[in-house]
C-alpha cells in the first residue's frame, strides 16, 4: 500500500521555522511559511497564501475569538486553531472555500499529532452548509466554553455550527489562522464562561456491546501484514502495545496514539472474547483507511476506505459500515485488528448487535 503522509497541522516550536514577527490589531505573530502582512481593501491584515501565522504570548482556554476573513474562489482550506500545545495537538475549524453551499463547506475537527481526523468526525456537530462570500471581507466569530464550542458567520446572533464537543477537553493552548486567506480585525477575549447560544445535544455513553477499550501497539509498517494469511508468529511479542480508552460513542482516534510517519503508518488493536461456545458471532465496525482482521491467527477480512479511491468525491469517511463474522471457539479468542492510515483520519470503532453467548474482556 502505497502511503500518502498528509499533515494538515504541523506546529512545532515555531522559533525555529519563523520569518518575522508582525504585529497586526494590537497582537504580535509570528510568521511561518508563505504569511505576510499588508492592506487589502482598506484593512490591514494577515494574508497566508501557503502558512500560519501565530499570536505570540497569548493562549486561550475559553473565551471569544473574533475576526473578519476574506477568501478567493478556488480549492483550498483556511480556518483558524485553538487550544493548541504548539506540538501538532490542537482544535480546528476550518472552512473548505471550493465546497460553498454543501454540507461540508465548514468543519470542526481535532488534531492529534500533526493528523486532522475530518474523515473520523463529520455531520452534525461537526459540519454545516454555508454559502461562502468570495473577495469581500464577512465576520466571524467562534465561542469556545467548556468542552463546547460554536462558529458565527456574517450573522453574529445565530451559530452556523454548534459544536457539541471539543474533543480535547477545556484546556489553554495557542491560537493560529492558516490557509489562502486574509484576516483582519483579529480580537482575541479570554473569558471564563462564554454565552453560548446554540441548541447542544447532551454526549451519551454508549452501552456494553460497543467496544470501549482497546490495547493499541506502536506504529509499524502496514506492509508487514497486507499479504499474510497467518499472523507471523511471534509479530505481536515484538510490539509493545498500551491501553487507550475510546471517546463516548465508542470512536478511537488512533492518531492520539502514535504519530504517522514513513514506514509507521498501521497500528495493531486487540479485542479479546470470551465464548461460551463454539460459535459465529457478527461484530459491526468502522475504520479509517485500511483495515485487516485476524480471528486467533487466522485472517478473515481485509477492506479499505481511502480517499478519492471510488470515486472523486470518495471521502472515506467512517462509520459502522462494514460487518464481519468471527468464528468463536469455546473459552478465549483474541482478535487482532491492522489499521493502516493513508489521508484525512485513522481511526477505528467496533460493536456487537447483542452479547449473547460472549464476554468482552478487558
Amino acid at each position: 500500500m502505497k502511503t500518502i503522509i498528509t499533515l494538515l497541522v504541523i506546529l512545532i516550536d515555531l522559533s525555529v521555522f519563523a520569518r518575522e514577527h508582525v504585529s497586526i490589531n494590537g497582537i504580535e505573530w509570528i510568521l511561518s511559511g508563505k504569511v505576510v502582512s499588508e492592506n487589502y481593501k482598506g484593512k490591514d491584515c494577515l494574508k497566508t497564501d501557503d502558512g500560519v501565522a501565530i499570536a505570540r504570548d497569548i493562549a486561550l482556554k475559553n473565551g471569544i475569538i473574533e475576526f473578519k476573513m476574506c477568501i478567493q474562489p478556488g480549492r483550498g482550506f483556511v480556518g483558524v486553531r485553538f487550544r493548541g500545545d504548539g506540538m501538532g495537538d490542537t482544535e480546528e475549524f476550518y472552512i473548505r472555500k471550493h465546497q460553498s453551499g454543501n454540507p461540508d463547506a465548514m468543519q470542526y475537527t481535532p488534531v492529534y499529532n500533526g493528523n486532522a481526523g475530518w474523515q473520523l468526525y463529520y455531520g452534525e456537530g461537526y459540519g454545516a452548509v454555508k454559502e461562502h462570500v468570495f473577495d469581500e471581507w464577512f465576520q466571524v466569530k467562534l465561542v469556545v466554553s467548556g468542552n463546547r464550542g460554536e462558529v458565527y458567520i456574517s450573522d453574529m446572533q445565530k451559530p452556523v455550527l454548534v459544536i457539541h464537543e471539543l474533543k480535547m477537553g477545556e484546556r489553554e493552548g495557542k491560537i493560529a489562522f492558516y490557509g489562502p486567506a486574509r484576516f483582519a480585525d483579529i480580537k482575541i477575549t479570554p473569558m471564563e464562561s462564554p454565552e453560548l447560544k446554540g441548541e447542544f445535544i447532551e454526549i451519551v455513553e454508549a452501552g456494553n456491546e460497543v467496544i470501549k477499550m482497546y490495547p493499541v501497539s506502536e506504529a509499524f509498517d502496514a506492509e508487514k501484514l497486507m499479504n499474510e494469511n497467518l499472523l507471523p508468529a511471534n509479530f505481536t511479542n515484538k510490539l509493545q502495545f498500551r491501553e487507550w480508552d475510546t471517546e463516548a460513542d465508542g470512536l478511537l482516534n488512533i492518531s492520539k496514539t502514535s504519530a504517522l510517519a514513513e514506514k509507521k503508518n498501521a497500528v495493531l488493536l486487540k479485542i479479546t472474547i470470551d465464548s461460551e461456545t463454539d460459535l459465529v458471532k457478527m461484530m459491526n465496525f468502522g475504520f479509517s483507511d485500511v483495515a485487516k482482521i485476524f480471528v486467533n491467527g487466522k485472517a478473515v477480512w481485509l477492506g479499505a476506505d481511502i480517499y478519492r479511491s471510488r470515486d472523486y468525491r470518495f471521502l472515506g469517511t467512517m462509520g459502522y459500515f462494514d460487518s464481519v463474522y468471527l468464528d468463536l471457539k469455546s473459552g478465549k479468542n483474541e482478535i487482532l485488528v491492522m489499521v493502516a492510515e493513508n489521508f484525512g483520519g485513522w481511526g477505528f470503532k467496533a460493536r456487537f448487535e447483542n452479547l449473547d453467548g460472549i464476554k468482552i474482556l478487558k
